[in-house]
C-alpha cells in the first residue's frame, strides 16, 4: 500500500499546479510534450491520460481498476453508490464506463483499487528555479537527470552514474539540456506505505503480490511463508516477465486482426453467394414464372432469412473482435506507458494489477467460426405436378456436408435465340446455362480479382424445359419447346407492364401467342399474371417531360487540378457546413478543404496515411448540425473506415465500420444519426455519434447501385445510378415509392431536399449538369440544365438558402455554384 503527496516535498509543484487551467491542453510524458484537444475523446483508448473519462475534466486522486481505465476516485464513487445494491459486500462491483469490464472491490470499496501512480506520483519542476538531488540524501543543487532511474542527480552521484559499473545502463541527460530543447522536467516521489507513514516501499513479497516497506516486513510480512526480495533485485526480471506478456497480446491482437479480415472476407462471401443464388433463383422464375411465381417468392423470402442470420451472427462476432482489439490496445498502450514512465516501485506496484489483465486477455481470445455458406440448388422432377417440392432448397454451412443433392442434374440444352427478343434484349446471346454474373453495381467497385473469392462458389444447372415435337417447334425459330416460347412471350408482357422504367417497349403480337394448340394454356397464364385487371397505372407519380428545360447560370467556378491549396484531384464528394460553407472531400489529395460559399479558401485539414486522423482516400463528408462536428469516410486499413473531426478539423475518433464496403452516400439525420448507404451490396445503415449500429435495412431487392443519399423528415431519399430513378424508404426500411425514371433523371448522381420538401436530382448525363425538380409524391415540376460548361461526373448536389444549387464535378477538378434557378 502506498500514498504520495507531491506537494509537501517539492512545492515548486504548487505552481505548476495553479497555473494548469492556463496551460490544460498540454499533457506532460516523460521527456516529450503532447498536444490534447479540449474537447473529450469518446473513443474509450488512453488517448488523453489526464482526463476523467466520466466527469471530462482533470484527474483528481486518480484511481484504477482492474482494466487499466482510470478514473476520478470522487466520480468512481459516484457510480458505485448509483448503481445500486449493497456496496458494502464482498460481491460489490464497478462496471468500467469505457469498457463495461467489471472490477470487484468487495467491502473495502475504492480502497481497494490502487492509484494510478503514473498519473499521481509524477511531479513537473521544469519552473523550478534550484533542483535539489533526490538520488543521495546530501541535498545538493543537480546538474542532471537519470531517465532510467528517474531521479535528479547533483554533481557526485552524476559522477557515480558515469563511471560505476551497476549504473552502466544508465541515460543521464543534463538539466541544462533539457531546458534548451524543451523537455519537461519531471520528478517521482518516492512511494510511501500507507501503513507505516514515513516509510518507503522498497521490498516486494512475492507471496503476496504486494509492495512492502521495512516495518511491514517485521509484522504483515513476516514469517516463512512471505518470501520478500528487494524492489530493486527483482527489477530485470519483472521487466523481462511484462514485455513477455505485452509480446504475448501483441500476438493475439495479429491473430484477432487475421480473424477479423476473414470475418470481413466471409461477410463480403456471404454477400455474393446470395447474389448468385438469388440470380439463378430469378433465372428459374423466369423460365416458369406462370406457374412458379409463389414458388419464387418463398424461396427469396427464405434466402434473405438465411443471409440475415448469418449476417447478424458476422457482424455480431465482427463487433465482439473489434471490442476485443480495442480492449487489448488499452491494456498494450497502459503497460507500454508503464514499462516507459515509471520507476521501478511502481511498477512493481501495478505488475499484478496489469499482469492479469494482460493474462485474462490473452487467455480469453474470443474464437469464432469464419465458414458461413448460403447456396441455393434445383432439383427438378414433373415440372408441372411436381414443381412447388422440387423448386429448390439452400444449402448452409451446417447441411453442405449431411444431406448433398445428387449429381446427376440434367444438362438443360441452351436456348439460341434468332431473333430479338420482345423486351429489348438481345436473346442470341443468352443460355439456360451460362454462369451468372455478379451485379453490375459489385462489379463497378470491386478492385481485385473475383476468382479468389468465388473459388467456393457451386452452381447448380438450370433444370430442362418440357419438351414438345419438333414440328411444333419449328414454327417458332430460336425456341426449343412451346413452354419456352410462351413464357418468354409472357415475360416480355410481364416486363413492359410492371417495369418501374417508362422507356416504351415493342407492342405484344397475340397473333403470334394464341396458336391454336396452346391458346388455352396460353390463356390461362395470362389470367395468373392478373392481365385481366384494370390497366396499370405509373405509381410513381406523373413524369409528363416539359418541353422547357431553363437554363442555369454559371454564379462561381473553383478549383483545378493541383496539390496546392484550392486545388483538387479527384474530388469524390461534399457537403455544405453551418454557414453553408463548401466542404471538400479532396480524395486524391487525402485531404478535406473548407471554402466559403463564394469559393474563398478558408482552411483545410488531413494529411496522408492510414493511422487513426489521418485520411486515406476520403470520399464522402458530412457535418452534425447541432455541433459542426465533421463525418469523413475514407478508406483507412480496410475498404471504409468513418473518423470524427471537430469544426477545426482537429482529430476526435475512429468509427469501425467493417461491415461496409465502399460507402457511397453520407448524410446525418435531423436527430444527429449518421447514415450511409453501401454501393456494393446496397445497404442503408444508421449509427449513433458514438459509433453504435443502430439499425440498417437491404435494399438491394429495389435498387441497382446507390449514389447518394438525402433525408428528409423520416423518409430516406436514395439516388439509384443505374436504375436512373430515386428509391424512397421510411427511416425503418420499408419501401414507399419510386421518383425519376431513365428518360428525365439518368444515372443520377445527387440529391438534395428544398425547405418545402421538393426533390432536385442531379446528373451530368451527355456531359451536362441537368437538374429535375420533383414534388414529393413524384410529379415532376421542372427541369434545368447548365449549357456553358462541360462536366464529367458530377458528384453530389446541394441547394442553398439563397436557391443556389452546388456541385462537385471530379473528372473536371472543379466546383461549380450555379444562379438561383428555384424559389424555395
Amino acid at each position: 500500500m502506498m500514498c504520495t503527496n507531491v506537494s509537501e516535498d517539492f512545492p515548486e509543484s504548487k505552481e505548476i499546479t495553479d497555473k494548469s487551467d492556463e496551460f490544460g491542453d498540454l499533457a506532460i510524458f516523460e521527456g516529450s510534450v503532447k498536444m490534447c484537444g479540449n474537447d473529450a475523446l469518446e473513443d474509450g483508448l488512453l488517448a488523453d491520460p489526464d482526463k476523467c473519462g466520466m466527469c471530462g475534466g482533470p484527474l483528481v486522486v486518480s484511481r484504477m481498476l482492474h482494466c487499466l481505465h482510470s478514473f476520478c476516485e470522487e466520480c468512481l464513487d459516484k457510480k458505485l453508490v448509483g448503481e445500486g445494491g449493497d456496496a458494502g459486500t464482498t460481491e460489490a462491483s464497478i462496471d468500467c464506463p469505457t469498457c463495461g469490464h467489471q472490477t470487484k472491490v468487495g467491502t473495502k470499496k475504492l480502497a481497494a483499487l490502487p492509484l494510478d501512480v503514473t498519473k499521481t506520483n509524477i511531479s513537473d519542476v521544469s519552473n523550478s528555479s534550484s533542483l535539489h538531488c533526490t538520488s543521495c540524501t546530501a541535498k545538493e543543487l543537480a546538474k542532471s537527470r537519470c531517465n532510467t532511474c528517474h531521479n535528479l542527480l547533483c554533481n557526485h552521484c552524476d559522477s557515480a552514474h558515469h563511471y560505476m559499473r551497476c549504473f552502466e545502463s544508465h541515460q543521464v541527460v543534463a538539466l541544462e539540456d533539457m531546458r534548451k530543447d524543451g523537455i519537461k522536467i519531471t520528478i517521482h516521489k518516492p512511494l510511501e506505505c500507507d501503513i507505516h507513514q514515513g516509510e518507503n516501499l522498497i521490498y516486494y513479497c512475492n507471496s503476496c503480490s504486494a509492495t512492502a516497506c521495512s516495518e511491514c516486513l517485521k509484522n504483515e510480512h513476516k514469517g516463512a511463508e512471505h518470501h520478500a526480495e528487494g524492489i530493486a533485485d527483482s527489477e530485470m526480471r519483472v521487466r523481462q516477465e511484462m514485455k513477455a506478456l505485452l509480446a504475448e497480446s501483441k500476438s493475439k491482437v495479429e491473430q484477432l486482426m487475421k480473424l477479423s479480415t476473414g470475418l470481413n472476407n466471409s461477410l463480403e462471401e456471404l454477400a455474393h453467394q446470395r447474389s448468385t443464388a438469388r440470380d439463378l433463383i430469378n433465372e428459374s422464375y423466369q423460365s416458369y414464372k406462370a406457374v412458379l411465381e409463389k414458388c419464387r417468392d418463398e424461396a427469396l423470402s427464405k434466402l434473405n432469412e438465411l443471409y440475415h442470420e448469418r449476417e447478424l451472427v458476422i457482424m455480431k462476432e465482427n463487433d465482439e473482435v473489434g471490442k476485443t482489439i480495442g480492449n487489448f490496445e488499452d491494456a498494450r498502450t497502459y503497460t507500454s506507458r508503464l514499462l516507459e514512465i515509471s520507476t521501478v516501485p511502481e511498477i512493481m506496484y501495478l505488475r499484478k494489477t496489469v499482469a492479469d489483465r494482460l493474462l485474462e486477455l490473452n487467455n480469453n481470445t474470443p474464437k469464432f467460426d469464419e465458414t458461413f455458406n448460403i447456396e441455393f440448388r434445383t432439383d427438378f422432377g414433373t415440372f408441372e405436378s411436381m414443381v412447388k417440392e422440387h423448386f429448390g432448397e439452400f444449402r448452409t454451412e451446417k447441411s453442405r456436408e449431411s444431406s448433398p443433392l445428387s449429381t446427376g442434374v440434367p444438362v438443360l440444352v441452351p436456348l439460341t435465340v434468332a431473333q430479338p427478343v420482345t423486351n429489348g434484349c438481345n436473346a442470341s446471346s443468352i443460355t439456360n446455362s451460362s454462369p451468372i454474373s455478379l451485379p453490375t453495381s459489385m462489379q463497378s467497385s470491386f478492385d481485385g480479382d473475383l476468382s479468389g473469392t468465388m473459388q467456393n462458389f457451386s452452381l447448380a444447372q438450370s433444370p430442362p424445359l418440357p419438351q414438345v415435337n419438333t414440328a411444333a417447334a419449328a414454327a417458332m425459330p430460336g425456341f426449343s419447346s412451346i413452354a419456352e416460347y410462351n413464357l418468354a412471350q409472357l415475360a416480355t408482357l410481364a416486363e413492359s407492364t410492371n417495369s418501374a422504367a417508362t422507356s416504351p417497349t415493342p407492342p405484344f403480337n397475340l397473333a403470334d401467342f394464341l396458336t391454336s394448340d396452346t391458346a388455352y394454356k396460353n390463356l390461362a397464364s395470362l389470367a395468373k399474371l392478373g392481365l385481366n385487371a384494370a390497366p396499370a397505372t405509373n405509381p410513381n407519380g406523373t413524369h409528363t417531360r416539359s418541353n422547357k428545360v431553363s437554363p442555369m447560370q454559371i454564379r462561381s467556378k473553383f478549383g483545378q487540378l493541383g496539390p496546392n491549396k484550392g486545388q483538387f484531384n479527384s474530388p469524390h464528394g461534399f457537403c455544405l457546413g453551418l454557414e453553408e460553407d463548401i466542404i471538400v472531400a479532396d480524395t486524391n489529395n487525402h485531404r478535406i478543404q473548407v471554402f466559403d460559399k463564394s469559393g474563398a479558401f478558408k482552411f483545410q485539414f488531413g494529411t496522408s496515411g492510414k493511422d487513426e486522423g489521418q485520411l486515406w482516400y476520403p470520399r464522402k463528408v458530412a457535418v452534425m448540425r447541432t455541433t459542426g462536428k465533421y463525418v469523413v469516410c475514407d478508406r483507412g486499413n480496410e475498404r471504409s473506415r468513418m473518423q470524427i473531426f471537430t469544426k477545426n478539423g482537429h482529430f476526435l475518433k475512429k468509427i469501425a465500420i467493417r461491415y461496409i464496403d465502399i460507402v457511397a452516400g453520407l448524410a446525418v439525420s435531423g436527430h444527429g444519426e449518421i447514415v450511409a448507404v453501401d454501393s456494393v451490396s446496397p445497404t442503408v445503415f444508421i449509427i449513433s455519434e458514438s459509433g453504435e449500429l443502430i439499425r440498417w435495412f437491404d435494399c438491394s431487392d429495389f435498387m441497382r447501385e446507390p449514389s447518394d443519399i438525402a433525408i428528409h423528415g423520416k423518409e430516406f431519399y436514395v439516388c439509384d445510378f443505374k436504375g436512373h430513378n430515386v428509391v424512397v424508404f421510411s427511416d425503418e426500411g420499408h419501401f414507399l415509392r419510386r421518383i425519376g425514371c431513365e428518360s428525365i433523371t439518368n444515372f443520377p448522381n445527387g440529391i438534395d431536399i428544398s425547405d418545402a420538401g421538393d426533390i432536385l436530382i442531379g446528373d451530368s448525363h451527355g456531359n451536362r449538369f441537368h437538374v429535375a425538380v420533383f414534388s414529393r409524391d413524384g410529379c415532376l415540376i421542372s427541369e434545368f440544365e447548365c449549357p456553358y460548361v462541360k462536366v464529367s461526373r458530377c458528384c453530389g448536389l446541394k441547394i442553398t438558402s439563397e436557391g443556389y444549387v452546388v456541385t462537385l464535378a471530379k473528372n473536371n477538378h472543379h466546383v461549380l455554384v450555379l444562379n438561383t434557378l428555384y424559389i424555395l
